[in-house]
This record gives structure tokens, sequence and C-alpha cells, in this order.
């Protein structure tokens, strides 16, 4: 197995240390916590990107900038934080809370529970360090029916905006469903069918502008600032504020100088990626001994196979 110190990576990332994320390719937090938790401890993760095999990450707590939890369950972490807490690492969140719906949330915990979670984690370490994701906003129907329905409305949406406000975060950020193949067929294998909207077309770039107004009116009522993920339209014709779920700049104001300004090649700059250099430790093996299968089974995640 390949072996890589963080110090190196950091060089090449243009930074004095690295980000680590846990992670893009499933739910750490909610599903391996105790790898997380281990990991920071004994300074070593196994990161595995896709159709690559898995190599082992070392490094010292100093190596570290920051470590960005993203789930749409810290349950499990925040019980099991407090086994790492003489460690000096600083962590940040995103968080993915989704309007309860049968289809697109199928096992993640309710709204209400999420909203629990999210005032642990702003306890713990402060608004700043918590960004919600409303994440994606997805239209779709049974099929045979000439009837579409969203995953969201106003009413879904505006006790989680609420909250974020009251907690003092300062933003919310969403995005639409990305068309992959699988994800089409995982959608019919459950009786339903996907809307997929391209920005290219001028009737689409309607739909997604009336999909998010919901979210950016409720945005603007509480005092929140919305952002998008790669809806390069929506920010530049000052709809929303073009956003990334990695941030160097913002980590840096957030803790310290150190992490990498860089733009991250490996995911979709062309469709308005915003993201800077990480480390991912998730792995995308979805069986075996490295098996890192995420099971709330959202049927339109990406990550899955």
């Amino acid at each position: 197995m390949q072996i890589r110190q963080a110090r190196d990576i950091a060089k090449q990332h243009g930074a004095d240390r690295i980000v680590i994320v846990a992670s893009r390719r499933t739910d750490m937090p909610a599903f391996y916590v105790g790898e997380i938790v281990r990991g920071l401890r004994d300074g070593a993760f196994h990161p595995q990107p896709m159709m690559q095999k898995p190599w082992e990450l070392r490094f010292r707590p100093e190596d570290i900038h920051s470590v960005g939890l993203w789930s749409q369950d810290f349950g499990a972490w925040i019980r099991r934080r407090r086994e790492i807490r003489d460690l000096p690492y600083r962590y940040w969140y995103r968080f993915t809370i989704l309007p309860d719906d049968p289809v697109t949330k199928p096992k993640a915990p309710s709204v209400q529970e999420q909203l629990r979670q999210l005032e642990e984690l702003v306890k713990t370490d402060g608004p700043d360090a918590v960004s919600v994701f409303i994440d994606p906003l997805i239209e779709y129907r049974p099929l045979r029916s000439a009837d579409w329905r969203g995953n969201w409305t106003e009413r879904a949406i505006e006790p989680i905006v609420r909250r974020a406000a009251e907690l003092g975060l300062g933003r919310v950020t969403v995005s639409v469903l990305d068309r992959y193949a699988k994800i089409e067929k995982r959608a019919a294998a459950l009786g339903v069918q996907f809307r997929f909207l391209d920005p290219a077309r001028g009737e689409d770039r309607q739909a997604i502008v009336r999909m998010l107004t919901p979210v950016k009116d409720l945005a603007e009522r509480y005092g929140l600032k919305d952002f998008t993920c790669c809806e390069r339209f929506l920010s530049s014709s000052g709809i929303t504020k073009a956003g990334a779920c990695v941030d160097g700049k913002r980590l840096t104001r957030l803790f310290s100088p150190g992490a990498s300004q860089d733009p991250d090649q490996g995911q979709r700059r062309k469709l308005g990626c915003g993201c800077t250099r990480a480390i991912d430790v998730g792995r995308y093996a979805q069986s075996g001994e490295w098996s890192h299968a995420c099971r709330h089974d959202c049927p339109q995640c990406y990550a899955r196979p």
C-alpha cells in the first residue's frame, strides 16, 4: 500500500498544512465514526478514490489545518468526539438537512432530530464552523404519472432556515439534482422518475430559479445569505452567491492561515465548483475489507454505485 505524508501533500497543495474531508464518498460521521476517531488518534487514514486502490495518509496533528465532517447524521460524532478532545484539531461541518420525504430521504434522521444535532454542533464549535446544505432540491413523479412533486416546499424548508438563523449561522446553501445514469436507474427501480434540469436550456433555467426562489426568499426573510454549488448562471446573474464546500479562504478566516487556497481540479470546475484542495479520507468501496457503504440509501446519491 502506498504511504504518503501529509507534510509532503501540503507542499503540493501550496499550503502549510492539509485540510481533511470526511467525506464526499460516504457518510463517515454517521456510519464510520470509529474510524474517524481512531484515525485522528493514530495519525493515519486509508482513503480510496474511485477506481483506485486504498492508500495510507500519515500525519501529525500539527500537519492538519482543519477537519471537515460531512453528514446527514452527526449523532454518533457528538457522542464520541470527547474521546479525542485532548488533540488540537479544529473541526468544521457540512450538514445536509433535507425536508422529510419518503423517496429522497428514506433513512436519514428527521428534520427535528437534525436540528437538535445542529444546536449541539453550534454549542461545541460555534456557528461559523457549521454550514447547512439543503441539497439537492429534487422534483419527481411516480412512473406513469403526470404530476410532479418536490422534496421541498416553503413550509418544509422554513423550520430549517429559521433555526439556522436562530443559532447564528450566516448562510444556507442549496443545489439542484445533477444527471447520472445510475441515479435514473435507481429511481426507476423505486417506481419514480426524477426531473433533471439542464442550465444550458432557457426553460430549465427558469425552472431552477423557480425551485430555488422559496429558499432564497426565506433566507432573506431571516437574514441569511444564500449560496449555490455548481450553478454558475445563478451566481453570475446575482440570483445567489457562488458556494464552495471546501473554501480555503473561509477556513483561513475561521481558524488560521495555512490551508490551501488552490482550486481543486478534481472537482467540477467547469460547472462552477469553487472548492479548494483537500484530502478526502473516505472510500468509494461498497463491499469487502475497505467498505464504506452508506446506509442512508438516498436514491439521488452520486457516490453510490
